[in-house]
């Protein structure tokens, strides 16, 4: 799966009270990128209070943590707003901005 699925299909994945989601992600040349490997990752909240590196060491290693999946979904709803980010291009650069630079 690449991070462009992931973000697209966010909506179809829920958190619950045991298990949280986080998207890892394979930068492509240093960078994060619409075509970047990635995964979903459905944690415990056990695991929740890891630090990220070392969820990525454990289970996803080559991986960096992008985002919490509540928090793509809450970014992504807003984005389908935006008259300017209404094409999936768009609406990934958006994302991945935000996450390189605001988050």
């Amino acid at each position: 799966m690449n991070l462009t699925e992931i973000i697209l299909g966010c909506m179809n994945y829920e958190d619950t009270e045991e298990m949280m989601h986080q998207v890892f992600v394979k930068k492509t040349n240093g960078k994060f990128e619409p075509n970047s490997e990635a995964i979903l990752l459905k944690l415990t909240l056990e695991e929740m209070e890891m630090n990220t590196v070392e969820i990525s060491n454990s289970k996803c290693p080559g991986f960096e943590y992008f985002l919490e999946l509540f928090i793509l979904q809450d970014f992504y709803k807003d984005l389908e707003k935006l008259e300017e980010y209404k094409s999936v291009a768009a609406k990934v650069q958006r994302i991945i901005y935000y996450v390189e630079f605001d988050a």
